[in-house]
């Protein structure tokens, strides 16, 4: 099999490309990357015992894009902007990106024979939700930019192929909130950011309404399982939500506590972007046999760990 990962140097991408590597039918592993967050260092030591590429393109460029899917079996298209409070001043770009660009891939891999399409939504479709969604919620209220644009990618990935004679499959997962380290890993999702904070000893400021609420959270490792595990089991033109649990934030900060003791925490009655509790079901998947296997204290663990040279007044 022949990999294309679009957004391969990012904070899943990074350790995807690596997880791959252990493939014995994967023979090509090519990662696209526009480079736009310096991420260089996600192409140091790749395996060996693959064959990797590496383009530095724009997913907006239909015409630069499209020679990435030459010769592809496979694309696990992650290309996006992600920084989810960001893109409310930033709309037009993110719908250029995530859901422009993410036509481009379709219709770059449909012209090049590709055989599957994997797209990543995000469980944050589900908006103004209250209670236990699955994925034949009706009535979904995305709150940001980014949530928006991944739910119109998701309709048009889900109407495709447009031609009838294309045998393009595609499967879409909607993931919860991405916790967990990686050589490209981020930090402006919620656990990975209160992770540094607390490793630092700097305060970690929370909404009063929020410390109580549900969210569904992904742990880093389990993303990846769960894309091996869809490109060969998903069904064609299903969507499945993806999670390792659904989490308070007050579980994020206990677990924290566990490795720093006394955190700092700062309360604030600034508002948020959804302030209703819900709990995302992800039996779908289950049901094909994934079972989620990372978990919050390990985790977080690692990722301050990763600190831990940095003493500053604390322990």
């Amino acid at each position: 099999m022949n990999l294309l990962v679009t957004g391969g140097l990012g904070h899943i991408g990074s350790k995807l490309i690596r997880h791959y590597s252990s493939r014995e039918d994967v023979e090509l592993i090519r990662i696209f990357d526009n480079l736009s967050t310096q991420r260089y260092c996600s192409l140091f030591d790749l395996p060996r015992s693959k064959r990797y590429e590496f383009i530095e393109g724009d997913v907006r460029d239909p015409k630069g894009f499209a020679p990435a899917f030459e010769g592809i079996d496979t694309v696990i298209h992650l290309a996006a902007i992600t920084d989810a409070p960001a893109t409310i001043d930033n709309e037009t770009e993110t719908s250029n990106v995530n859901f422009e660009g993410t036509i481009n891939a379709l219709r770059a891999a449909e012209s090049a024979g590709v055989k599957k399409f994997l797209f990543p939504s995000t469980t944050s479709v589900y908006g103004e939700a209250e209670g236990l969604v699955d994925e034949l919620s009706p009535n979904l209220k995305p709150a940001t930019p980014y949530a928006i644009s991944k739910l119109e990618a998701e309709k048009t990935v889900s109407s495709f192929p447009f031609s009838t004679t294309s045998d393009l499959e595609t499967v879409i997962l909607r993931k919860g909130t991405i916790f967990g380290n990686s050589i490209g890993m981020r930090f402006h999702t919620a656990v990975n950011k209160f992770a540094y904070l607390a490793a630092l000893g700097l305060p970690l400021t929370l909404w009063e309404d929020a410390l109580d609420q549900k969210r569904p959270y992904l742990g880093l490792d389990d993303s990846i399982r769960a894309y091996e595990f869809l490109e060969l089991s998903g069904e064609p033109r299903e969507t499945y939500n993806v999670l390792t649990g659904n989490y308070t934030v007050r579980d994020v900060i206990d677990t924290i506590g566990k490795f720093v003791p006394n955190v700092n925490i700062e309360m604030t009655k600034s508002p948020i972007l959804n302030q209703k509790s819900y709990e995302v079901s992800d039996e779908k998947i289950r049901s094909l046999g994934f079972v989620p296997q990372d978990n919050l204290e390990s985790q977080i663990g690692a990722t301050i760990e990763l600190f831990r040279g940095i003493r500053n007044d604390r322990r």
